[in-house]
């Protein structure tokens, strides 16, 4: 009886279009004061300890590393690299527009922060190239709410803190899930783009998309090797004087510091090029054959590094010679994989922000709240000083919008505490799952009822809503049932994303329809293929628990 009070009351509070937050509270009081002999002191000592969570200080810092992103020429930067590497497939700037999303989510934690950054200079950019209005808005719309299941992601903050969970073992889940999700909303793209005949990048004409895609791997690969391997030789070599991880981190700096010289010296592109590349890559791939297939005698191992180091260098030349590009020695003719380095390379210094978050978290050099605080000065340092694309006479506004932001979710946060503390005394969720259980509801079940309830909530409250709202409530119902905590807050947080992407209060919808000049309506049309792919996503997530858990519980995170 009294839950069906306290839920009467808000949902009467809500349907006057009273803010979620102050409904909240008002439900709260009122309750408390009407109907409980809960001392006033008792409520007061909850309200404070309720959000001193150590966790809840992430959350202001990943907006504030997100603003300043968004200002400083970061999404500009992923943008180009994006558009370097997968430009050249049908629809290509659309498909640009998803790996951009993904990149951007992985250091901004926010969606609508995600679709501001890129689909303000993605989308005048796609209807300029001359595709419609309605695609790009639709690819952005969606693939901006990547930016809460790609760590980090302030949804994930709120659900540890209303459910106790790990945040990092949350994080290390949705990395999967994001690039599973990543995937399937690029195959959408890419099937739209060529069934209408949308239009693609072509860098360089008389290029086959084959020839395209060749020299962009080509490229991509060569980046990636470039970002690596110096580092870690260097870090090696002074290891020999030098104990623990210093000498990489020494390394990785020195060679920071050498990279903008490097990538405009044609002898220094060539000697890492010839040295890592050519040389390196069949070395080690023999070495790992010598290993798997335990060679020990000298013929055999000579003849087996001979075959892959003659294979690999055919190779590199067949790939030359079929795109009409490069011969081996010569890398500076690799037009194509030119552009995606030196795109790369101006964005490194936002993507290494990923390594700086993730990396931290994993190797226990910090918490995740650390990690916040950490990513919110690096933000600062590449976007004031690094691109300069933020003035320091600017940061004042950055950081009055983040307090804006940041306060407004955490007044939320404190009234959600209290609705909280009030079902808990009540005992409400106790209730709920022994009637459950005593139904016969089993997690298959239990599990569709729970999407087809968040999917119906995204229909009247935001994510961080629903979220500090709907998770004390049916999170111990799942653990009754069995189900790993983790994999039910990546469940959820699918949820919000979805929820994010339909009217009526779909905060992408209206961020999108801002930039686009499209209305509400227009708009709902717009993202239904993109829409659909995310339902059969969450149907995977939902049944496919090891989609989520499978990293977290290799990295030793979760059991």
């Amino acid at each position: 009886m009294n839950g069906a009070i306290i839920f009467g009351l808000l949902i009467a509070l809500m349907l006057t279009g009273m803010p979620i937050s102050i409904s909240l509270g008002l439900t709260v009081l009122t309750f408390l004061f009407t109907m409980t002999q809960v001392p006033i002191e008792a409520v007061a000592l909850k309200l404070f300890t309720g959000i001193e969570k150590f966790e809840i200080m992430a959350i202001p810092f990943f907006i504030l590393a997100g603003n300043f992103l968004t200002h400083g020429g970061v999404a500009a930067r992923m943008i180009r690299f994006a558009t370097s590497v997968v430009g050249h497939l049908p629809g290509g700037l659309g498909l640009a527009g998803v790996v951009a999303c993904a990149l951007f989510a992985a250091v901004s934690g926010s969606s609508p922060a995600t679709v501001v950054a890129i689909g303000s200079i993605l989308m005048p950019a796609m209807v300029k190239a001359g595709f419609p209005n309605k695609f790009g808005a639709g690819v952005i719309t969606t693939s901006g709410a990547l930016g809460i299941l790609i760590p980090p992601s302030i949804v994930m903050v709120m659900y540890s803190v209303a459910t106790n969970t790990s945040v990092g073992a949350l994080f290390m889940a949705g990395v999967i899930p994001g690039l599973v999700l990543a995937t399937m909303l690029g195959a959408t793209t890419w099937y739209l783009a060529r069934k209408h005949g949308y239009p693609r990048v072509q860098m360089f004409k008389d290029r086959s998309s084959l020839q395209a895609s060749i020299g962009s791997a080509f490229g991509a690969f060569f980046a990636l090797m470039f970002t690596v391997a110096p580092p870690f030789v260097i870090g090696k070599l002074l290891s020999l004087w030098l104990e623990g991880g210093l000498p990489y981190v020494i390394a990785s700096l020195v060679w920071l510091a050498l990279v903008p010289w490097a990538t405009k010296n044609k002898w220094a592109t060539r000697i890492v090029y010839i040295g890592l590349i050519v040389v390196a890559v069949p070395i080690y791939a023999s070495i790992a054959a010598l290993s798997v297939f335990e060679i020990q005698s000298m013929g055999p191992a000579v003849g087996l590094t001979a075959a892959v180091m003659l294979g690999w260098i055919t190779l590199i030349q067949a790939c030359g010679a079929h795109t009409q590009i490069a011969p081996t020695f010569r890398f500076e003719l690799l037009w194509e994989s030119l552009e995606v380095w030196r795109a790369y390379w101006e964005s490194v210094w936002g993507l290494l922000l990923i390594v700086v978050v993730m990396g931290g978290i994993y190797s226990g050099v910090f918490t995740p709240t650390e990690a916040a605080a950490m990513s919110a000065v690096y933000a600062f340092v590449v976007a004031v000083f690094v691109y300069k694309d933020l003035k320091i006479s600017d940061v004042p506004r950055v950081l009055l919008s983040s307090a804006n932001m940041s306060a407004m979710l955490l007044y939320i946060i404190t009234n959600a505490v209290m609705f909280s503390f009030i079902l808990t005394n009540e005992q409400i969720p106790q209730h709920l799952a022994d009637w459950l259980l005593a139904q016969g509801l089993g997690p298959i079940a239990f599990l569709l009822a729970v999407n087809v309830m968040l999917l119906v909530a995204g229909n009247f409250m935001e994510p961080s809503s629903i979220v500090l709202i709907m998770a004390p409530i049916l999170f111990p119902v799942a653990i009754k049932l069995g189900i790993n905590p983790v994999h039910f807050g990546i469940m959820m947080t699918v949820n919000m994303e979805v929820g994010m992407c339909h009217p009526p209060v779909g905060l992408n919808m209206y961020v999108a329809s801002g930039i686009a000049k499209m209305g509400i309506t227009e708009l709902t049309v717009a993202v239904w293929p993109w829409l659909l792919t995310m339902l059969v996503f969450l149907g995977a997530v939902t049944y496919w628990p090891d989609l989520s858990l499978w990293l977290p519980r290799t990295l030793g995170m979760i059991n």
